[in-house]
């Protein structure tokens, strides 16, 4: 360690005897029960949410949900005291980020102590002359926190050594000194870069498109059939939620659904091809735009028509006009929030929207869907809707939210085994891969009947 660096922690670690917490005393620290957006959509990615989890933002996610017994805890502290008769003890926690961070971007801590806000002036770190980061804590001896790092939003919160999702970091509040932790990626960086093996298979790519309905900018991902620069042929098409998950390991929250392997199988076998376009999650942002009403006990959501007229009025008339499509076969799917967002589309627009799949719709994230669904005069041709068993925390709740969708289905007329699909999934849960393993009996049903 270079002696400028040195004398600089000394000078931190003098004022952590004097100032005690940067920023916050320990005596405001909020103790609460929400956490992070921990979901495989979140899937993280963005991040979702399933019944009864008590998170800030849903993954989506997932659900892939985070662990306490998995954390990555901090043990050895460099300079320690082990006197237990102090009320409070006060810590420095010293960050190691990668080496494409931003210049001008900060570093912040979130966790169960400030009500997992990610960009909170009270937990912005120090940025050190060696390019690592520094915060003082002080909290009572014994307190076990929560937390993980981000830089400012949790479009932004750090990932894995292999840009996997992470769980919650742990620390127990017993011996004064200083800790170090390792960032090892950011999530934008992944989701937009990628990090480790690529596995898109087949004629996949993708192109930003700004969302004048949020004033926001995202990236879209086109799936075009193997015969489509072979023949004269136009396709349906379906739109998806959740862009990031579904063709490339590299930019998912958990895993992909594979959803470019399952249509080139099918091609294969069937002969079956259809168009796919994928929409990135907003991140930091998706539980906002993936529920058409405001969810009080969380505070979010509200942005879901929005984003629903985005698909109708700006992404569909551009692919139409681009891509050899057949304009009036057109289906709309997603998982957890994305399948809440996919029958409010085919209810709200039925005649863009004639098909309709809904994976392990969130249902109960906003229940104005029900009377949406119960009053609307049209709705869509066909509806395939599937859950799994163990789902959630309360795999119980989940599976009624969803069969109570259904009993409104079947009360408009619907029927299933002719224009509706219920599939309940034994054993599975909440993430990508049960969402892809579903998918290509979802998609043929859908479209070929």
């Amino acid at each position: 360690m270079s002696m400028k660096v040195a004398g600089f922690l000394l000078i931190f670690l003098l004022m952590v005897a004097s100032a005690g917490c940067v920023g916050q005393n320990s005596s405001t620290a909020q103790t609460g029960s929400q956490g992070p957006p921990t979901s495989s959509a979140e899937k993280g990615a963005g991040s979702d949410i399933t019944q009864g989890d008590q998170t800030s933002q849903t993954s989506s996610t997932q659900s892939q949900t985070t662990s306490s017994s998995s954390s990555e805890t901090s043990t050895t502290p460099r300079g320690t005291s082990t006197k237990t008769e102090s009320r409070e003890i006060t810590v420095t926690f010293i960050v190691s980020v990668p080496g494409y961070t931003p210049e001008d971007d900060a570093v912040y801590i979130a966790g169960d102590f400030n009500g997992w806000n990610p960009g909170d002036e009270n937990y912005r770190l120090t940025k050190l002359p060696d390019g690592r980061w520094a915060i003082n804590l002080t909290f009572p001896y014994g307190k076990v926190i929560e937390f993980k790092f981000t830089r400012g939003s949790w479009e932004t919160v750090e990932k894995g050594p292999n840009g996997e999702e992470i769980p919650n970091r742990q620390f127990v509040f017993k011996d004064s000194g200083t800790y170090e932790f390792t960032v090892y990626h950011w999530r934008d960086y992944v989701e937009e870069v990628g990090v480790g093996e690529h596995t898109i298979t087949g004629n996949v790519t993708t192109f930003k498109m700004v969302i004048p309905q949020l004033n926001r900018t995202r990236r879209i991902w086109i799936y075009l059939p193997p015969d489509y620069g072979t023949t004269n042929r136009s396709y349906p098409v379906l739109y998806m939620f959740d862009g990031q998950n579904l063709f490339d390991s590299a930019t998912s929250f958990a895993g992909e659904w594979g959803v470019d392997e399952a249509l080139e199988k099918l091609y294969t076998e069937r002969g079956f091809s259809i168009i796919v376009v994928g929409i990135d999650n907003g991140g930091d942002k998706r539980i906002d735009e993936y529920a058409p009403w405001v969810n009080e006990e969380y505070g979010r959501g509200g942005e879901g028509d929005a984003m629903v007229r985005f698909i109708v009025e700006t992404l569909k008339p551009y692919i139409d006009s681009h891509y050899r499509t057949v304009p009036n076969e057109t289906g709309i799917m997603g998982s957890s929030l994305g399948g809440l967002m996919a029958v409010y589309a085919g209810f709200a627009y039925p005649e863009v929207f004639r098909y309709v799949g809904a994976m392990s719709s969130a249902f109960w994230f906003n229940p104005e869907i029900y009377d949406f669904v119960r009053n609307a005069e049209k709705g869509p041709e066909k509806i395939y809707i599937d859950w799994g068993t163990m789902e959630g925390s309360d795999p119980g709740a989940f599976s009624r939210s969803n069969e109570e969708m259904v009993s409104i289905l079947k009360e408009k007329g619907y029927v299933e085994g002719v224009n509706l699909k219920v599939v309940i999934d034994e054993g599975a849960q909440h993430n990508e891969y049960y969402w892809g393993k579903r998918f290509p009996d979802a998609v043929l049903w859908l479209f070929e009947g």
